[in-house]
């Protein structure tokens, strides 16, 4: 009798599985770069909101070290301190950007236009002498329509290790408008992501409190990346074709002087039309039209002083 029922109970219990994977599907995960305590990767959502299981996102993307790390800088969120006040912090610190940067130019530049950029990271805040707090803060980050989304899972939660951060902070942050005890701070060059209207209720905003719009063709201020209290001259690269970047040391303002070879590059960069281009050259690669090996050509020529 087992035998004669073996088969059709084994075939209803795949049914149920292979019913339940399709109810249920799995987000896909590439790795890029992980630390002690912090993880860069690309998702392709297959649940979620609209804007992320649709994808059509402008990837891969070419950041320059030091714009990304002018725009990661300029990131602040509100937050009560100890005594109830209102206070601003930074969510990139220049120690956190030091670990991230060069893992997120990275990351944009193999995502595909389906995916997005997962980061987390754990900071470390330290009290008296011999004790510390462990914050933990992840998100995601996409570029879409010639901006730059930032979309925060949780900022500097504190009390939990980092393995167990990563378990629990996962899934799509884009989800519902849900307030926070925190808020992204929209500074110049930015936004708040505007709700549907019949995304908020009584538990939720008009806008995403967790969720920066940013605009890519803003002039961000110099953020220069510290280590104890002492400016860390961070090596930062521009932008050059086929990713041949020469090493330079981060300035305050614009490319460094002398490097004539540079500078060209950098008001080549600036010019209005030389974008225009440079933007239709992406999306005729993000479309397929042209292969890679053209787009890097092309390119080329474009930059070329």
């Amino acid at each position: 009798m087992m035998k004669r029922y073996s088969w059709p109970c084994a075939l209803f219990l795949a049914t149920i599985f292979l019913g339940s994977c399709a109810l249920f599907p799995r987000n896909q995960f590439r790795p890029v770069e992980k630390g002690d305590k912090w993880r860069v990767r690309l998702v392709k959502y297959e649940s979620g909101s609209d804007i992320v299981t649709k994808g059509g996102f402008d990837h891969p993307y070419y950041f320059s070290l030091l714009k990304l790390n002018r725009i990661l800088g300029a990131i602040y969120y509100e937050d009560k301190d100890v005594l109830g006040k209102q206070k601003r912090y930074p969510v990139f610190t220049s120690s956190v950007r030091a670990k991230l940067l060069r893992p997120l130019k990275k990351a944009f530049e193999m995502a595909r236009p389906d995916e997005v950029v997962d980061f987390s990271f754990m900071l470390r805040e330290q009290v008296l002498m011999f004790f510390s707090n462990e914050f933990f803060t992840s998100g995601i980050m996409f570029v879409k329509d010639g901006k730059l989304n930032v979309v925060f899972r949780t900022i500097n939660f504190k009390g939990i290790n980092y393995s167990e951060a990563v378990r629990q902070f996962v899934g799509d942050p884009t989800n519902r408008p849900i307030a926070n005890p925190w808020r992204l701070v929209a500074g110049p060059g930015m936004s708040l992501k505007k709700a549907p209207k019949a995304a908020f209720s009584f538990f939720q905003q008009p806008y995403y409190t967790n969720w920066l719009v940013i605009d890519l063709d803003y002039d961000f201020k110099p953020a220069p990346l510290r280590k104890r209290g002492k400016i860390k001259r961070q090596p930062v690269e521009e932008l050059k074709p086929q990713g041949e970047a020469p090493r330079i040391r981060y300035e305050r303002s614009g490319p460094p002087r002398g490097h004539v070879m540079q500078n060209r590059i950098w008001n080549r960069i600036d010019d209005p039309e030389v974008r225009k281009k440079l933007e239709i050259l992406r999306q005729l690669y993000n479309s397929g039209q042209i292969s890679r090996t053209t787009y890097e050509r092309k390119k080329e020529e474009l930059l070329s002083p």
